[in-house]
């Protein structure tokens, strides 16, 4: 049973505010977006060379971005544990392009044309970007440095003396607007994303029990509708394990309400420990605790609650010695509610009890005793 010990019953701040996970559809976005942008490259260089208004950077930048957006998209295919490292190369490769051409821009556009080009245009995406792949305080620092950067090249190469000798007003109006502007997007979005963490924060504590700091009940309920959704629309099915610690009211009467704390957050601990990638542990109520197995049919549930239970027995807690549990195994069935599988698994947990605690029981066994 080694694959189940990897711990991965942690949830992340995202899954914890959401109960689909994002990291799929974010991969998907991206490499739309990477084909995307490779295909614009190419169509940009292309039209540029067909109407004879090429510039330096745009032969320099638009094969190089052609080539490693389209690389990129291709290798995310096959590749998604790199997602993080793709997005961080390709943006950099947009703020190293969004650089070069403003140093164009001031050195021979404004001088000509007294403005910007449209594509100075896309350069406050820099800044967007930046809050969409960090959280605030990182992107913050980095669109800070964009800006910064932008002005520090902006004073070495703008050519001021013979703007101001053409008295140029609109070229000098362009760079105020273009600067201010710049930090006046930078803030917006600080701001912005403050206010979005705090209502993600305050969302997550809504889902979250303190004292674990597990999913709470109202979490569960939202995953197994989830997933009973999607069971109805695309098939597959799911099982749960209702977990109860023994005897735990002894442990506060005995120890205090402290140490029984302390008991209840290491009992967590253990069992996300020994539970498969991709399922979830909540606090379902007191000593009770709901572990939800997407994908997964009854019997190989019950092998992971009897390793959830062993460890369990395994692993002493200071004072007070091991705490057992008693488990109870239930699959989706046709035609289950939230509340009708539920109830079993609570029964098969009981019965676990009954029989002295310290077991796993699963529905199907109870209905087996039943007949018999």
């Amino acid at each position: 049973m080694k694959e189940h010990t990897t711990g991965s019953g942690h949830i992340t701040l995202l899954e914890r505010v959401s109960s689909a996970p994002f990291g799929r559809v974010r991969r998907v976005l991206v490499i739309g977006v990477l084909l995307l942008g490779a295909v614009a490259s190419l169509a940009a260089l292309y039209l540029q060379v067909a109407i004879e208004a090429t510039n330096p950077v745009d032969l320099t930048f638009l094969p190089l971005m052609f080539v490693l957006f389209l690389g990129m998209g291709v290798a995310l295919v096959y590749r998604p544990d790199k997602l993080h490292l793709v997005e961080n190369a390709a943006y950099l490769m947009l703020v190293l392009y969004g650089l070069s051409m403003l140093v164009f821009q001031v050195r021979y556009t404004l001088p000509e044309l007294h403005t910007f080009t449209e594509t100075m245009f896309w350069f406050p995406m820099l800044y967007l970007v930046a809050y969409l792949l960090h959280r605030r305080a990182m992107a913050f620092r980095i669109a800070t440095g964009i800006w910064v950067a932008a002005l520090v090249l902006g004073l070495l190469f703008t050519p001021f003396g013979e703007l101001w000798r053409n008295k140029d007003a609109g070229a000098f109006n362009a760079l105020l607007q273009f600067y201010i502007s710049g930090i006046v997007y930078a803030m917006l979005l600080y701001a912005f994303s403050r206010i979005e963490e705090s209502y993600a924060e305050n969302r997550m504590l809504a889902y979250l029990d303190h004292l674990t700091q597990l999913p709470n009940r109202r979490y569960g309920e939202a995953v197994l509708v989830h997933l009973f959704r999607q069971i109805r629309e695309h098939g597959g099915t799911f099982s749960v394990i209702m977990l109860d610690l023994d005897g735990f009211k002894k442990v506060n009467d005995r120890h205090g309400h402290d140490v029984g704390d302390r008991v209840l957050k290491r009992c967590a601990l253990l069992i996300q420990r020994y539970l498969p990638r991709g399922a979830r542990v909540i606090r379902w109520g007191g000593e009770e605790f709901l572990i939800v197995l997407p994908d997964m049919e009854e019997r190989a549930a019950l092998a992971v609650a009897e390793e959830v239970r062993r460890g369990l027995e395994r692993s002493p807690h200071e004072r007070v010695g091991p705490v057992l549990a008693s488990l109870g195994v239930a699959g989706c069935r046709a035609g289950d509610t939230l509340d009708t599988l539920i109830q079993r698994a609570d029964q098969a947990m009981y019965l676990a009890k009954q029989n002295g605690g310290n077991r796993v029981v699963a529905f199907s066994q109870l209905l087996q005793t039943a007949q018999a």
